[in-house]
């Protein structure tokens, strides 16, 4: 019984150690069918666990051509399973707006950015943001929402909606 209990406590300390040793790309690939739950539900700590993973993805290979997709995957799990608090998902953001600028999906992160801090009830951040999103991405194809997102930021939505209804 004692070498079974011996031998047991080996293997549990192998498998351990082998997990610990993934790479990034082999614990995305475990963890991406973990994080929906069969309900349709996130599973918050195998989200956070994946959120490390893809930017840990991204940062030991950054020239790599996927590699501002996966910081935008961390930031699309971050803002979905950190919606009250968004510190982690300004500093996904920050980020690839300083590694990846010129990408497509910067101007979405910097938007994402602000909608986040609205979405908190930090509208001086939230308007800050969308300004910058207008100095860095004057052309491009969301500007004219992100200057509608700036004049309505902190307005209520039932506000809006009256607005709409009587123009």
């Amino acid at each position: 019984m004692k070498r079974l209990l011996t031998l047991l406590s080996i293997l549990v300390v192998v498998f351990f150690a082998s997990c610990n040793n993934e790479t990034p790309s082999e614990k995305i690939a475990r963890l991406q069918p973990q994080m929906i739950g069969a309900d349709g539900s996130v599973n918050k700590e195998v989200g956070a666990e994946l959120i490390e993973a893809y930017l840990a993805s991204a940062k030991e290979n950054p020239q790599e051509e996927t590699s501002p997709d996966m910081v935008f995957k961390a930031l699309d799990i971050s803002v979905n399973i950190n919606l009250d608090n968004p510190q982690k998902s300004v500093e996904i953001v920050d980020y690839m707006i300083a590694t990846y600028p010129q990408h497509h999906l910067a101007p979405m992160a910097l938007f994402v950015k602000a909608f986040v801090y609205e979405r908190v009830g930090d509208i001086p951040s939230a308007k800050e943001t969308y300004r910058e999103f207008l100095e860095r991405y004057p052309n491009d194809p969301m500007a004219e929402d992100v200057k509608a997102s700036l004049r309505n930021a902190g307005i209520p939505l039932e506000e809006l909606v009256r607005q709409f209804e009587e123009e």
